[in-house]
């Protein structure tokens, strides 16, 4: 029986470690070609974890340029992790973005503000901008059901630096991006109802 509760336990954690992609890119060509620093915020509201840096992939055929994807802490534009990518080191494509999984993920507590920049666009690997005062380049922002909110504006600036000139959108460019998972999530009750129903039915298997 201590086994079964075991099994349940880790279920149920396992359960409540659902993985969000902060900006959902769309599979289109990029539009701007500027290699300099291209910042987004963010606020996290409940302590999250960060597992990996992304950027936008022009074209969804793979990385042409070497791009940084840098997570600054934006109250004192201190980096807290970067990513290198390359033709030959482009991660896993996901919703518009190749990823690269951080070696140790990342917490960022309660109150943390973010930016995620990337740097190194150019001709042959353009990055998105959506051009617009009254809309964004990502076809959707995750929150991850509050876990952090898209605050403030885009940022641009100059390669190696943190971005200080702001821009149009909270949300303007394609170009940096990052997965986050929520620290000591609380599992849907739903899930661990369906979770325990199946642990009771193997119990009543063994018993016939």
């Amino acid at each position: 029986m201590r086994s079964l509760i075991a099994i349940l336990c880790l279920g149920a954690a396992a359960l409540g470690q659902a993985q969000f992609v902060a900006y959902h890119y769309p599979s289109l060509t990029g539009n701007q070609t500027f290699g300099g620093a291209l910042g987004m915020d963010f606020d996290v509201n409940q302590a999250i974890s960060v597992t990996s840096l992304g950027i936008f992939d022009s074209g969804q055929n793979g990385i042409k340029n070497n791009i940084d994807c840098i997570l600054y802490n934006r109250d004192t534009h201190a980096v807290v992790v970067s990513r290198s990518f390359s033709p030959s080191n482009m991660g896993f494509g996901l919703f518009g973005t190749n990823f690269l999984d951080l070696n140790t993920p990342i917490t960022l507590a309660a109150g943390f503000h973010g930016t995620i920049v990337a740097q190194g666009y150019g001709v042959l690997e353009p990055n998105g901008n959506s051009m617009s005062p009254s809309n964004t380049y990502a076809t959707s922002l995750d929150t991850g059901g509050g876990l952090i909110t898209f605050t403030g504006k885009s940022r641009n600036g100059s390669f190696g630096a943190f971005p200080t000139t702001t821009d149009l959108n909270v949300a303007q460019y394609g170009a940096g991006n990052f997965k986050f998972v929520a620290v000591n999530p609380v599992p849907e009750p739903v899930s661990l109802f369906s979770l325990g129903a199946g642990v009771v039915a193997l119990i009543r298997r063994r018993r016939c």
